[in-house]
């Protein structure tokens, strides 16, 4: 059964502008990791660590009113990257925008800047892991396997750095065939609230905003996004 925080990407395109916002937080850690191979054609020839992300708002910034609903209700929170510059240790200011505006700084390593393809594939991706029950509507975990978050991250790649090949090893490269299976049952689907989290000294990550609080009500109304079928570049 869809869970209520899947809609449609035709839904997601009624509202055409959303207010800026950001918060501070540190990274913690990656949990649930597999390895993903991406190959550019010359600068990437390489394995990378994939799987799920954790952060934590800082002290100075935690009780502003960043936080919301469910994973969002404590201090810290899980997310998948969108760029392969490395993650830094640190407080960091993250800029809460639409995926399309990334990565941050533009262009990333492994491809071109981010359009709005990118980001309906991206809705995709996720919208199809929470219809498998493997993540929840925050991006936390539910039922995913370490194998299982690694193939969303890969998947997830795939669908940003469009001039790379992106495949999972042993059984990271299974999960992520089951989750493009998944995908094709649905591929315009979207997640409410799904954004990106954008630092230019630290890598890049999906947000989901929470639920109205003071800091992050005005994000609530939807950025532009067109309710068209991807057509492939690669």
């Amino acid at each position: 059964m869809k869970k209520t925080t899947v809609i449609t990407i035709a839904a997601l395109a009624a509202s055409s502008t959303f207010a800026m916002a950001d918060f501070e937080a540190n990274y913690v850690g990656l949990t649930g990791a597999g390895t993903v191979h991406i190959n550019n054609g010359g600068l990437i020839d390489q394995d990378f660590a994939a799987g799920h992300l954790e952060f934590a708002y800082t002290n100075s910034m935690a009780d502003g009113g960043e936080r919301g609903a469910g994973q969002f209700e404590s201090g810290s929170f899980n997310t998948f990257c969108i760029e392969l510059q490395n993650v830094r240790n640190g407080a960091r200011v993250y800029d809460v925008t639409n995926i399309s505006d990334g990565p941050n700084p533009s262009p990333g390593a492994g491809g071109p800047a981010y359009d709005a393809a990118d980001q309906a594939e991206v809705h995709a991706i996720i919208a199809a892991a929470i219809r498998l029950g493997w993540i929840n509507g925050d991006l936390s975990a539910a039922s995913a396997t370490n194998h299982q978050l690694a193939g969303i991250q890969g998947q997830i790649w795939v669908a940003v750095l469009d001039n790379s090949v992106v495949t999972g090893n042993g059984q990271v490269g299974t999960e992520m065939l089951a989750l493009q299976a998944e995908i094709a049952m649905d591929p315009t689907a979207g997640v409410a609230g799904l954004r990106a989290m954008l630092n230019a000294d630290s890598q890049d990550q999906l947000f989901i905003v929470p639920l109205p609080t003071a800091a992050f009500a005005g994000l609530m109304t939807l950025g532009g996004l067109a309710g068209f079928s991807r057509i492939r570049r690669r």
